[in-house]
């Protein structure tokens, strides 16, 4: 939360809630201890995922010039807090350093070693490059257009919806022994995809973070997915408004509120990010 600003001078100052807390992303995908995460129950899970929707909705429809709303155009796992205790979601990386320029070195120095190896990087264009560290986030009619819009942010808050619901990355490149030692392009949208249209039933429950040991009300783990599948449409004028993903968000959030209390499961605690 944007707290007070200052400008004194040439220079622009602007004071920030402190939040203790980690990334979404390390919170989800801790290279040290992947297979501990402090996200392993299927509420938190919700309530971050109903955080994001309504925080998301609120740039969009709450801020601006008379409320037109903005675009957030960072939205990505390593773009939100995730505080301690509560496990609340709170959104921040506006990009306010890179509209300054204060970063832009960084961002060059930074482009050429960050890329990810693939079969085909010799061929790999500045383009690429220039959007580097937002890659998975990209709505296609982003990276051919470069215009950022709000459609643009639903897509990526479905992919880190995504990540959300399997504790796998947006978007990764594995190597793959059996293709001469090239690398294998896996999208957390394409194994989502695969598993809702699994035959018979049964594939989100395989594709859902293992993490969370079965412990979830599957009938709103499929609803979460086929909404976050929603959001990644490749046609824009198909994603839906973040208005009503945080109403259906909101819904499925009480679902699974209902759900634990059925089952007797505790729905309110807090935890300690702190190493043991």
């Amino acid at each position: 939360m944007l707290l007070d600003t200052s400008m004194p001078g040439n220079y622009i100052y602007l004071m920030y809630e402190f939040v203790e807390g980690a990334s979404l992303k390390d919170c989800l995908q801790n290279p040290k201890n992947p297979n501990f995460t402090v996200l392993s129950n299927w509420l938190k899970q919700m309530q971050i995922a109903t955080d994001l929707a309504h925080g998301l909705d609120y740039v969009h429809h709450c801020t601006g010039i008379w409320c037109s709303g903005f675009i957030h155009n960072h939205i990505k796992c390593s773009s939100i807090i995730i505080t301690e205790e509560t496990l609340n979601a709170k959104i921040c990386h506006f990009g306010t350093a890179e509209l300054c320029g204060e970063i832009a070195d960084n961002n060059k120095k930074n482009s050429s070693t960050s890329v990810e190896p693939s079969s085909s990087s010799s061929t790999a264009k500045p383009k690429e490059v220039k959007l580097e560290g937002k890659r998975g986030y990209m709505a296609s009619e982003f990276q051919l257009t470069e215009i950022k819009t709000q459609k643009s942010d639903v897509y990526a808050f479905g992919v880190v919806v995504l990540e959300l619901l399997s504790g796998e990355e947006g978007l990764k490149f594995l190597f793959d022994k059996g293709n001469g030692g090239g690398y294998k392009r896996v999208s957390v949208i394409d194994t989502a995809r695969e598993a809702s249209e699994e035959s018979g039933g049964g594939g989100v429950r395989k594709w859902v973070d293992r993490r969370l040991r079965d412990s979830y009300p599957v009938e709103v783990a499929e609803k979460m997915v086929r909404l976050g599948l929603e959001c990644v449409a490749e046609d824009p004028g198909k994603r839906p408004d973040m208005g009503r993903v945080a109403v259906l968000v909101s819904r499925l959030y009480l679902e699974s509120q209902n759900w634990a209390n059925q089952i007797g499961l505790p729905t309110d605690f807090s935890v300690s990010m702190a190493p043991p």
